[in-house]
């Protein structure tokens, strides 16, 4: 984790310099010691592992949605995709590439003018400007993250 705090890189939270082209935890400004403390738990959480092989048939979603969301987070990594169906009581892993299946078909069952993307306010502005670009390319103008409703109704 050190070394990847003291590397040349941004905040993966919020984008934030942490530092820059002059690497070694240091902000744009050069201040010392500089790093988002957003940047230092999502790093973490990143290195942890995968949550284990029989998670999923441990825990039913009944028992997991009285989890806290930092129980949930500590309990490991998704590594793979999971599905819930309508009438599951449990989450259960599918390939890649049935979970790019199920993608490909929604979106083209999908009006671009029907669709609307959605990101978590935490995510990197790379990862906005991604979602960003992809939205634009299928069509639509239709993003947004947690953050924007988050700001309208505190106005």
């Amino acid at each position: 984790m050190l070394k990847a705090l003291a590397s040349r890189n941004n905040c993966k939270s919020c984008a934030l310099g942490m530092g820059g082209q002059k690497g070694g935890m240091r902000d744009e400004k050069g201040h010392f010691p500089a790093v988002c403390n957003k940047s230092f738990m999502a790093q973490a959480s990143d290195m942890q592992g995968a949550l284990p092989k029989d998670f999923f048939n441990q825990f039913d979603i009944a028992s997991l949605s009285k989890w806290t969301p930092r129980d949930l987070e500590l309990s490991g990594r998704l590594t793979q995709p999971v599905l819930c169906e309508s009438k599951d009581s449990h989450y259960r892993p599918i390939t890649w590439s049935e979970a790019m299946d199920r993608v490909v078909s929604k979106l083209q069952a999908t009006s671009a003018d029907r669709s609307f993307f959605y990101a978590s306010g935490r995510s990197s502005n790379e990862a906005g400007f991604l979602l960003q670009l992809f939205a634009r390319m299928y069509g639509t103008n239709n993003v947004n993250n947690c953050s924007y409703y988050r700001h309208i109704f505190t106005l």
